[in-house]
């Protein structure tokens, strides 16, 4: 499902590149991070544990996220659009950045459903979308350590959402200078509006620097899930080609 296959990437671009210092940008930000999920076991049901790369590029006002080798995500400021790309089946959906910040109510507005079932559906979605309102607190611990060449801070990060919750032990440095100010803004861009969302994004600030390494046990219907989110390279240098276009071929999806 379109849903699906892009609202997990939003997320996990926006904390890995929401918190960072102020530097002006010269060339684009190249950002190589490996997520590792343990195996899952819920409801008599097992997932195995997998492990998944997410590329960022960050350009003066563009980005472009690659997660593993079928979903990319383009985002141009320049042009106030945005392109969800499937690799996989070459196919791209474009949406006007005015309406990024809602992602659901894009969704149903470019569906096939009637006008009346469009208001039921944005109806429904009001409403879970108050239920999925998340509670983030964050929390410096004061403890310091050298995670390859970076001196990093702990910060312990607990998120409560739907009965589920996620705490997560994360170790950020400010010795990796990056533009706070554009990294928020195209961060914002891909993610979707939530109730809650400024108040959530005001508790990350307490972070300060980037992250490093992460590690997140999530706790739903007493199983324990535990995840890491590791920075393998960060680095200044010229984008390839065509990094923040559609690739040629690429086909349109109109809904």
């Amino acid at each position: 499902m379109f849903l699906k296959r892009y609202l997990r990437p939003f997320g996990l671009f926006f904390l890995l590149t929401c918190v960072a210092v102020p530097l002006a940008v010269q060339a684009d930000v190249y950002i190589k991070q490996k997520n590792h999920t343990d195996e899952m076991k819920f409801m008599g049901q097992s997932q195995p544990a997998k492990d998944e790369m997410f590329v960022t590029w960050m350009g003066k006002d563009k980005a472009r996220l690659d997660h593993g080798e079928d979903t990319s995500i383009i985002v141009r400021l320049d042009k106030n659009v945005m392109y969800m790309i499937n690799r996989a089946e070459m196919k791209y959906r474009e949406m006007p950045y005015s309406e990024t910040g809602d992602i659901l109510t894009a969704a149903i507005s470019g569906s096939d459903l009637s006008d009346e079932e469009k208001a039921q559906a944005q109806k429904m979605m009001k409403g879970f979308a108050q239920m999925m309102q998340p509670k983030v607190s964050v929390k410096e611990t004061g403890e310091t350590q050298k995670i390859k060449n970076w001196k990093c801070k702990k910060y312990i990060m607990t998120m409560k959402m739907m009965g589920i919750t996620s705490t997560s032990e994360i170790w950020a440095t400010e010795d990796i200078k990056i533009d706070y100010e554009l990294y928020m803004t195209l961060g914002l861009a891909m993610m979707p509006k939530t109730p809650g969302l400024d108040k959530m994004l005001e508790e990350m600030k307490k972070i300060k620097g980037l992250t490093v390494l992460s590690t997140a046990t999530t706790s739903m219907m007493g199983t324990d899930v535990k995840s890491t989110q590791e920075l393998l390279e960060v680095s200044k240098k010229s984008a390839p080609a065509g990094t923040y276009e559609v690739p040629e071929g690429c086909e349109k999806e109109n809904k």
